[in-house]
């Protein structure tokens, strides 16, 4: 009888934590319900609770989950600007900053959603550093249909207190500078970042001096693309004229080239060629004109004259391997690991138009080259530059290029048809801290002018 009564008793309270434990189920069901429901009714007040460090952690691999950082490049890119704030971002999170947004209508919101693959179905969690800036994004997102998003109160703060927590950076982030860290050192201020060697600002663009002299940045230079590039190809002048150039106008190896312009490509291009001279530090400012305006940037006119300095320090070019010949292009693509990477529209590469340009109606792409992405057409790097003039976010470059197996272990050669774009997405790979990357500068206008080199059109991924 006493065995009786004690397994009535074990019974007993088999019962009463079967019980307990299915009222605590209920409870967290009933809480995931409201949880969603809050949503539904724009609360974010038990989503809050939810969204935690430990959620963002195991949720970040998950295919179905979209982290985005909604602060600006600088930060996400690795520049520590607020003490409390470690420099870079969530590992897994994309950068969309809601300044992009502005200006934009509801139809132009949702293709920029699209563009940077903001599905309304995925779990969408938006952060800042302290959890109120990311709520503009997600009153936008919930405003225009998005069910499933959260705000992450806790943001870069909380998780920059937990060592245990890892932050990304873009490799070479320091090397992408932003208006106020210029305003700074234009200034003489102190700067994170620099080594206090001598520098140089140079404005550079195709033919618009005349805009520099109304503005640009005190004691910047001026540069024309005519300068770096020669007919009949548009390729890059020699190496002679690279080396008058660059002596003409005071660069040297050992000093800091700041490189800026309201169109990228160009600065893509200048930096290049700095580069492949062995210029030891080279910069691109991340900021159209207006950017240096809104930072408060002191901006003059007139002209700058060049300063001349006869040594350059070195035989140009230092780095003859960022730049790529024909020859070497047409083995690059024979090599199982190597990539010619064409920047380019999708229509370029399929052969539907020529992308524009006035000067060649052929139409295609070199044969085992693989979409590199581009933009609208020969003249625009949406792909690769966000609407207000800034570097597009380079985890976005690197998921499109790795959709056509262009990674950081194959050696890239990136062209275009006549070098800008190409030497655009050279910088970004560089940036991204690829170690075998260059430019085929000739390009696919190069490429035509031997009417024996076949051409290809369609797409290379239908049989």
């Amino acid at each position: 009888m006493k065995f009786n009564k004690t397994r009535q008793k074990l019974f007993l309270s088999a019962a009463i934590m079967i019980t307990s434990l299915n009222i605590v189920g209920c409870s967290n069901e009933k809480a995931v319900t409201e949880s969603k429901e809050s949503i539904k009714n724009k609360s974010i007040h038990i989503q809050e609770a939810l969204v935690t460090k430990e959620y963002i952690y195991s949720s970040i691999k998950n295919d179905n989950f979209i982290l985005i950082d909604t602060r600006s490049d600088e930060e996400f890119n690795g520049w520590a600007i607020d003490k409390n704030i470690k420099g870079g971002h969530i590992p897994g999170a994309i950068n969309l900053s809601f300044n992009l947004l502005k200006g934009l209508n509801e139809d132009e919101v949702r293709k920029l959603f699209i563009k940077n693959g903001l599905s309304p179905e995925k779990n969408i969690v938006v952060y800042s550093n302290y959890g109120k800036e990311s709520l503009n994004l997600y009153n936008v997102l919930k405003k225009i249909g998005y069910k499933y998003v959260a705000n992450y109160q806790g943001g870069m703060e909380e998780w920059s207190k937990d060592n245990s927590l890892k932050v990304e950076k873009l490799k070479n982030y320091e090397k992408l500078v932003y208006p106020q860290w210029v305003k700074d050192l234009t200034e003489g201020n102190e700067v994170k970042n620099y080594d206090g060697r001598e520098y140089i600002i140079v404005n550079v663009n195709y033919q618009k001096k005349e805009e520099y002299k109304k503005r640009h940045i005190k004691g910047a230079i001026y540069i024309d693309t005519n300068d770096l590039e020669s007919l009949p190809l548009w390729n890059v002048v020699s190496d002679e004229k690279v080396k008058k150039l660059l002596n003409d106008t005071g660069i040297t190896k050992d000093k800091m080239v700041i490189v800026y312009s309201d169109e990228p490509m160009a600065s893509g291009r200048l930096a290049h060629i700095l580069m492949y001279a062995g210029v030891e530090d080279v910069r691109i400012i991340n900021s159209n004109i207006k950017g240096l305006i809104d930072a408060g940037l002191t901006l003059e006119q007139g002209e700058n004259k060049w300063i001349p300095n006869d040594d350059f320090g070195g035989q140009i070019p230092m780095h003859p391997e960022y730049t790529k010949s024909l020859e070497q292009a047409k083995e690059l693509i024979k090599d199982p690991n190597g990539r010619l990477v064409a920047v380019v529209s999708w229509e370029e590469y399929a052969g539907v138009n020529n992308g524009g340009y006035s000067y060649f109606t052929e139409k295609g792409r070199i044969p085992g080259s693989v979409f590199g992405h581009g933009g609208s057409d020969g003249y625009h790097s949406e792909d690769f530059v966000d609407s207000d003039g800034t570097m597009r976010d380079y985890t976005q470059i690197q998921k499109m290029w790795n959709e056509w197996d262009i990674k950081a272990e194959n050696e890239s050669s990136f062209f275009c048809a006549t070098g800008w774009r190409g030497a655009l997405a050279f910088f970004d790979a560089y940036l991204m801290g690829w170690e075998n990357v260059s430019v085929y500068d000739g390009g696919f206008y190069e490429w035509i002018q031997d009417s024996t080199n076949p051409i290809a059109t369609g797409d290379p991924r239908i049989n």
